[in-house]
């Protein structure tokens, strides 16, 4: 009996594609992840070292009141969240650009979906510029 209702319930759906009826409801949904996920924002900066640049990035991270919830040295990934205001997470790549600088790209997800938030990528570019200044010489 039970399997009568489904196949009566899917012959009612397959009837009702492209009808003219109302579209189904998960239609918004394919579309919502169907949407681009906004491109990192991505600086240069000198480093010493990449240890030191993906080390130095989660001080920068730290500094700006993000909890750090995941970090991948092998991919270089950094991942961080601000629950105080904004469901706010972050995530840094820092990769090698050559010996002497790397390059930091930040994502940034509002609520778990993908946003383009420039304020938050500049806001942790200048952590990281500062955290990588090598402090100055004592004469």
């Amino acid at each position: 009996m039970n399997g009568r209702r489904v196949a009566g319930a899917l012959a009612l759906a397959i009837a009702l594609t492209g009808t003219g009826h109302a579209e189904s409801p998960f239609a918004s949904l394919t579309r919502e992840r169907e949407a681009p996920t906004p491109a990192p924002i991505a600086r240069d900066f000198s480093a010493p070292s990449l240890d030191v640049a993906r080390r130095l990035a989660i001080a920068a991270l730290q500094d700006l009141g993000f909890a750090l919830e995941a970090a991948n040295s092998e991919a270089g990934t950094i991942s961080a969240s601000r629950l105080d205001t904004h469901p706010l997470r972050l995530t840094v790549i820092v990769s090698a650009k050559d010996e002497a600088s790397v390059t930091a790209a930040v994502t940034t997800d509002y609520a778990t979906n993908p946003i383009s938030d420039p304020r938050a990528a500049e806001a942790f570019f200048a952590a990281y510029a500062s955290a990588l200044r090598p402090p100055p010489e004592i004469d």
